[in-house]
């Protein structure tokens, strides 16, 4: 698949590989977690927190939710100086596979969907794709891609150098997250564990 790994820490792998036809670099994340696929989903959807482990997030908000598996939301996100803060509106989906109950979350930019910001850039392209797979009913493997274009202002040599500390560290708290006592009891209609 010509990705290249990284790196490799405490149980994350994050690795890379550029695109045709563009030139921000793919990026992948795998590791395994403790604890239900519904743990992380309600992680996952509970977007108004994201700012609490989402890398460089600074606020979210949710704009609207079609069902317990469907939504719109809001993000901002720092940049360092001299770089323009960011933004993004993302519509976020839920669905699994009811043989094997592997769980597919996706979460692609609608810039349509709300008024560009003053000050802030919007964000050009966002796709982002969960897969969690259950090892057992209390642990699963989960593989996260994502390709971002950021917008004006930022050379892609520059993004694709530092473009793994995101996912990483995104990573490494959500395997926290989940733990906290409102994730743990979380259920969704559409899922089964």
């Amino acid at each position: 698949d010509d990705w290249t790994q990284r790196k490799d820490k405490k149980g994350i792998k994050v690795f890379s590989r550029k695109k045709k036809k563009f030139k921000f670099n793919e990026l992948k994340v795998e590791g395994e977690c403790e604890g239900r696929i519904s743990q992380l989903a309600g992680v996952l959807f509970d977007v108004e927190k994201q700012y609490q482990w989402v890398y460089k997030t600074n606020n979210s908000q949710l704009l609207k939710t079609i069902n317990a598996a469907d939504l719109f939301f809001y993000t901002e996100v720092s940049c360092p100086w001299p770089f323009q803060y960011r933004d993004l509106v993302v519509h976020m989906s839920m669905a699994q596979n009811a043989a094997n109950k592997v769980m597919t979350i996706e979460a692609k930019n609608v810039n349509s969907y709300l008024q560009d910001k003053q000050h802030i850039v919007r964000i050009n392209y966002s796709k982002a794709t969960w897969v969690v797979t259950p090892l057992n009913i209390n642990q699963f493997k989960v593989e996260y891609r994502i390709q971002v274009d950021p917008g004006e202002g930022v050379p892609a040599w520059l993004l694709n150098l530092f473009a793994t500390s995101g996912p990483y560290e995104s990573f490494l708290n959500l395997k926290e997250k989940i733990k906290l006592p409102q994730y743990v009891h979380a259920k969704f209609p559409l899922l089964l564990d």
